[in-house]
């Protein structure tokens, strides 16, 4: 289950294997995706697609403007072919 951590700014998954988390930072407005980090053992499983995912679905429904500093989000926004 992907928690949003309002505090840290981050989307997150708890693993017994560790935490991955899309964290960002919202300033002047705009909300910028900073890094998507998924443990060693868990890549491959899609988890950070569906992290970039519930932050996409976050960001629409709030109608907030974002951009993304995150090689991972910047690649999966053109992958779903999503401009911002």
């Amino acid at each position: 289950m992907i928690t949003h951590n309002t505090k840290t700014h981050r989307f997150e998954i708890e693993y017994p294997e560790g935490t991955a988390y899309l964290e960002y930072e919202d300033k002047d407005g705009v909300v910028t995706v900073l890094h998507t980090i998924v443990p060693d053992a868990l890549s491959g499983q899609g988890i950070a697609a569906r992290l970039a995912k519930a932050f996409y679905d976050w960001v629409s429904e709030n109608h907030y403007p974002m951009k993304s500093d995150c090689s991972y989000m910047t690649a999966w926004l053109k992958r779903n072919k999503i401009k911002i």
